[in-house]
This record gives C-alpha cells, structure tokens and sequence, in this order.
C-alpha cells in the first residue's frame, strides 16, 4: 500500500450487516453506524469502545446523519420511520413514523437550523422542522429512489440525487424546484457545493463528475471516464479542487478546465462516506463490509496540487511542468514567468555569443575596406561609430540575460548618500565656569517631595479591601440562601419558585433561574408556567450586562419554540359548545401572546446593537408576534 494511504482503524460496528456510516459534520471525530440490527451506534475516531447506542427502531437502519453541533444523530429506517437522537441524554428525541411509505435511503442536517431533509425509494425528498410533529414540505419530480442529498452551505437551497441520473435543485424558500441537472446517464451516487462559490459538485454511477455554475445553471466542465463508478466526493476545505473516491482509488480533480491532478489506489472497496480534517489537511474515509467498519486517512499533502513535486502514479492529466534531461518533475516559481510561455512578439531580443562573433568579425572588415576607399580620417571615425554601436548592443545582451534570471534576487536599494557631520561646538573649559550647587540625585529648581506621590500605606489599602470585603459576602451568601430556597419550591411547587423570584426582584438571581429554566424538558412546562416565567425574563432584559441578556434571549427563544405554534392552534380553535377549559386555555394562551407582544417592543431597541445580543434580537423579533389583545 502507497505511504499515502493507511488503514488507522477497523471494529466491529453491528451484530448484523452494516448498511450505513457518517461521519460527523463538527471535528470528524464522530461515526454513527446503522445496521441490521436496527440500533444505531456511534464511536469516536482512535477510541476501541463505542461511545453511545441507541435502541428503537423496528426495522433495519438505511440512513444516518448528525446535526452541525453533533450533539443529535437523525437515523432513517427500511419502514420508512425517522428518530432523532440526543447524544447527551442518550434518548430519543423525537419520532415521526408517517412521511415516506417505504424505505428512507439518505439524510442531511441543515447547516446551522433546526431543519432536515430525508430521501426514500418512493421517489420523495421530505423537510423537516424538529418544532414540528409532522413535515414541512414535500419534493417531488424523481422517477427512480432517491440516493443523495446535500443542503447549501447557506441554507436555502438542498439538491437531491436519484437512481434516475438527474441531480434537482430546491429551493427552501420558495418550496419548488429551480433547477434540474441531466447530464448524467446512471444514477447520482454523491453531491456536493463549494464552500465559498456558486458551483455544485454531482457524482454518479456512470464514473464521471460534472460541475454546474449555480449563477447561470450551465455545466462548466465533465471528468474522463473513471474506471470505477464514483462513491463519494468532498471539496477541500478552502475550495481549490475536488476529491473523488471510487471502490478502489482516490483522486483529485480541477475543473477549469476538467483535469485529474493526482489519484491514488485505496483498496477500501464499498466507501460510505469521506471527511477533510480542515488543521491536517489529511482525508478520512468511511468502509464497511458486512458488520465490520475501517477508518482510512489519505495524506493529501503529499498529493498534488496541494504538494510541490508530489509524485503521482498516474501520470496522465498533470498540468504545470517542466521536464528537465534528468527527467525529474520542476514546477516554475510564479514570480518569474518563463519567456516561452510569452507572446512571440512580446519576447526579448537575446544575442548568442555566436551571433556576437560573427558581427565583430563583419565589423573588422568594414574597417579595412574603409580605410582603403575613405583614408585613414574618416575611415578612424566610420570605425568609432561601430565600436559604439557594438557596445550598445553589449549592453542590451547584459540587460536581457540579467532579466531571465529569476533565481538572482533583486537588486538593493542604492546606499544613502553620507551626511558630513555637523561641526562639534567648542568643549567649555568647566574649570573657569562658576557652578551652582545643588542636592545629589535631585534636578535643579524641582522639589521631587511635591513632585512624585508618596507611596500609600498598606494597612490604609488593607482595611478598604477588608470594608468592601464583608458586604459583597453578605450578598453571596444571600444571594445562594435565595437560590436555595428556589431549588427547593421549583421540586414542589414551581409557581410558588416563579412568584418567589419575581418577589426578590434580583436580577443576578433571575439569570441563574433563567439558566436552569432553559435546561427543563420542553414536556414539564406548561402554559401557566410560561405566562409566570415571561415577566421575569422581561425584567432582565433590562438589564445592562451582556451576560444576562444573553440568557434572557434564549429563555424568550425556548418558550416561544416550546408554547408558540400551542398558542396559536388554540386561540384559532372553533367550537359550537361551551367549552370551559377551552375558553379558560384561550385567556391563558391571550395574556402569554401579549406578554411575547410587550417583550417584541424591548426587542426593538436591543436589535440595533451591533453585538452577539443585537443578531440574537434581530432573529427573535422577527419571529414573535407583533398584534396583541386588549
């Protein structure tokens, strides 16, 4: 095997066959597994122990992916059911078991949302909003399963990959298809977006890749047939070229134009997916054969383009050399371009000694014919007059060859003429001079006592620190009797701990509530409680510390995720009966609306702020209610 390419990793991943690996989307330290078995697995890269598994499917696992904090795994199941995962907790999150009707093949996490996307074999591409109990939106247009998704780096787009080689771009936004992509004739196997341009990546079955300029919606360019159909690609993390994996190689690609710089055989046969580690610049890979998992790294450093003289084993579709007679690959340095690779016109006129010897040898015998026809005067100053021209043209041969020269450094700044120092004057004779005496170490006519501070006394300093010192105990040590107290009401009665932190009206006390709150299970907070808890949060949006604004917003944020849609639904509810818990529900969900309303106008003010609080304002203004009730 190649010193590029190394096996670091293999485990036993399921007790069945394993039938999908990811890799996580943060640090690539993560792997999550799904298998016959129908549990999900996760393991960390370099540890022989698995981390976490998870338990709850019904039917074998043929998809999974974690969210961009990796701290939740989305797994797809053969009956078409999707759960979602918390690592922290190791429970199920969340479980939708109607969308897809039968098997869900792929998923992908939105990049920094609460949002994401699955495929099936019934041809459908679902998104979904973990808020919500159901789906979002559904895609259709595919005619064949649908084998890959991939979201946009900045969110609003998701392309989708089917057994029917068309590659279809959604818009999120919009919710209907902009664009498809039919260049292909086997089925799309793996896509991919630049990470800083409008360029899209599609891998297929058919052994090619084609790139696709997302401005204009044009193909740019199409690889050589490849020998192997192509399993996954991944750009590198700064956008400059494209890497491929096959069942036996990895090569990297260029695509203005469509060039192969580097391959290298990777025997690592049914590839699942393929990770960059963005600090070593080396490329990880994801295998599995039957219930068994291997961990691969390439060294693409040691690849072209991203190596100098890089040697490759396939030769074929290198750009940018020069071969030497010793017959070893020399890159030229940008800073010098090569004459050959100018205009012809714009190339510099050389003189080779041999054209040199030959003029002087002309101008010999234009002297002697001089002096014969003309006479020694005039035939002296005919002869001056080519001596200069011949210096003239010495000169220029001097000057262009010092130009091709790229390995001689520029020349130094011409040295800074001398300045003549200026005439010293006289040395006073201090024998004669009348000196006025003054104290040692101390300037003339300065009084350094009234000058300099006289140091302060440390016992002053002492006691100061020592006054301030017993009240700020006195305030923590009631400020941690108060969170007692509201530790042990919020166990028993939690209205009793909200009505008892409003009373004390203690901002700093309210933050660490509020912190606690944020932690709760969405499931132990009630309505009641929400409408107890928003005129706390309101209290410390007053307040001038960034810190406990902070917590403020994502308390406003977690109880209008967890109680906004809740709020809506019944105040929109109809009934023809009385309906006294309705109507009991109705003024409860009324009084949290317009407190949401009141804590929208703090909100108006804070969002101009130009901090972590003015963008987190921004997006919860736009998200509350902005009509309250009388």
């Amino acid at each position: 095997m190649s010193r590029k390419v190394s096996k670091i990793q293999e485990f036993m991943s399921n007790q069945g066959s394993v039938n999908c690996a990811k890799w996580g989307k943060k640090a690539g330290q993560l792997i999550a597994t799904g298998g016959q078995d129908r549990k999900v697995n996760v393991w960390k890269l370099g540890c022989p122990n698995i981390v976490s598994q998870l338990h709850g499917h019904t039917s074998i696992i043929e998809s999974v992916t974690f969210d961009s904090e990796e701290e939740l795994v989305v797994s797809g199941s053969a009956g078409g059911t999707i759960k979602v995962w918390d690592l922290n907790s190791e429970r199920m999150q969340k479980s939708y078991n109607y969308g897809h009707k039968t098997n869900v093949t792929c998923l992908d996490y939105h990049p920094f949302g609460n949002f994401f996307c699955s495929g099936s074999a019934d041809t459908q591409v679902k998104v979904w909003d973990l808020r919500k109990k159901s789906y979002l939106q559904t895609y259709k247009g595919h005619s064949k399963p649908v084998n890959t998704l991939k979201f946009s780096p900045d969110g609003r787009w998701v392309v989708s990959g089917g057994g029917d080689g068309v590659a279809k771009l959604w818009d999120l936004t919009a919710g209907k298809q902009m664009e498809d992509f039919t260049r292909h004739s086997a089925e799309i196997t793996s896509l991919d977006f630049h990470p800083t341009e409008f360029l899209l990546a599609v891998g297929s079955a058919d052994r090619t890749i084609t790139f696709w300029d997302l401005d204009k919606f044009k193909l740019i360019s199409q690889s050589q047939l490849d020998a192997r159909g192509i399993r996954c690609i991944r750009f590198t993390p700064d956008g400059s070229a494209l890497c491929g994996a096959t069942s036996d190689s990895m090569k990297v690609y260029g695509w203005e134009p469509s060039v192969c710089h580097d391959a290298v055989d990777v025997h690592w046969q049914n590839i699942s997916d393929i990770h960059i580690n963005e600090r070593t610049g080396d490329l990880y890979g994801l295998s599995f054969v039957e219930s068994f998992v291997s961990v691969w790294m390439v060294r693409l450093q040691k690849m072209r383009p991203f190596s100098r003289g890089a040697l490759s084993s396939s030769a074929e579709g290198m750009e940018g050399e020069l071969t030497t007679p010793t017959s070893a690959p020399v890159r030229l340095p940008s800073a010098a371009p090569s004459p050959l690779s100018m205009p012809t016109e714009a190339r510099p006129t050389v003189i080779s000694p041999q054209t040199r010897a030959q003029r002087l040898t002309e101008v010999s015998q234009q002297q002697e014919e001089i002096q014969k026809r003309f006479g020694l005067t005039e035939a002296h100053r005919v002869i001056l007059e080519q001596q200069r021209l011949l210096q003239e043209q010495k000169l220029q041969f001097q000057k262009e060859l010092e130009r091709q020269r790229a390995d001689i450094p520029e020349k130094l700044p011409p040295d800074p003429p001398r300045v003549a120092k200026p005439a010293q004057p006289p040395t006073p004779n201090l024998l004669n001079t009348r000196v006025v005496p003054a104290p040692k170490d101390q300037p003339l006519g300065l009084e350094v006592d009234k000058f300099v501070p006289k140091a302060p006394d440390d016992s002053k300093l002492i006691e100061e620190v020592l006054a301030d010192h017993d009240g700020m105990c006195q305030m923590l040590s009631q400020r941690v009797t108060n969170l007692k107290v509201v530790k042990s009401l919020w166990q028993n009665d939690r209205r009793g701990a909200i009505a008892h932190v409003q009373n004390l009206r203690d901002t700093a006390v309210s933050v660490d509530f509020l912190k606690q709150v944020v932690k709760t299970r969405e499931r132990e907070l009630t309505i009641d409680l929400c409408v107890g808890l928003l005129p706390t949060v309101e209290h410390v949006l007053h307040s001038t510390f960034e810190s406990h604004l902070v917590v403020a917003l994502e308390a406003v944020s977690a109880l209008w995720h967890a109680f906004g849609d809740f709020i809506g639904k019944t105040l929109a509810a109809r009934t023809h009966v009385v309906d006294v818990v309705l109507e009991e529900r109705k003024d409860k969900c009324r009084i949290a609306k317009n407190l949401f309303g009141e804590i929208r106008h703090v909100l108006e003010t804070l969002k101009e702020r130009k901090d972590d609080v003015g963008y987190r304002s921004r997006i919860l203004w736009k998200e509350l209610p902005f009509d309250t009730f009388d």
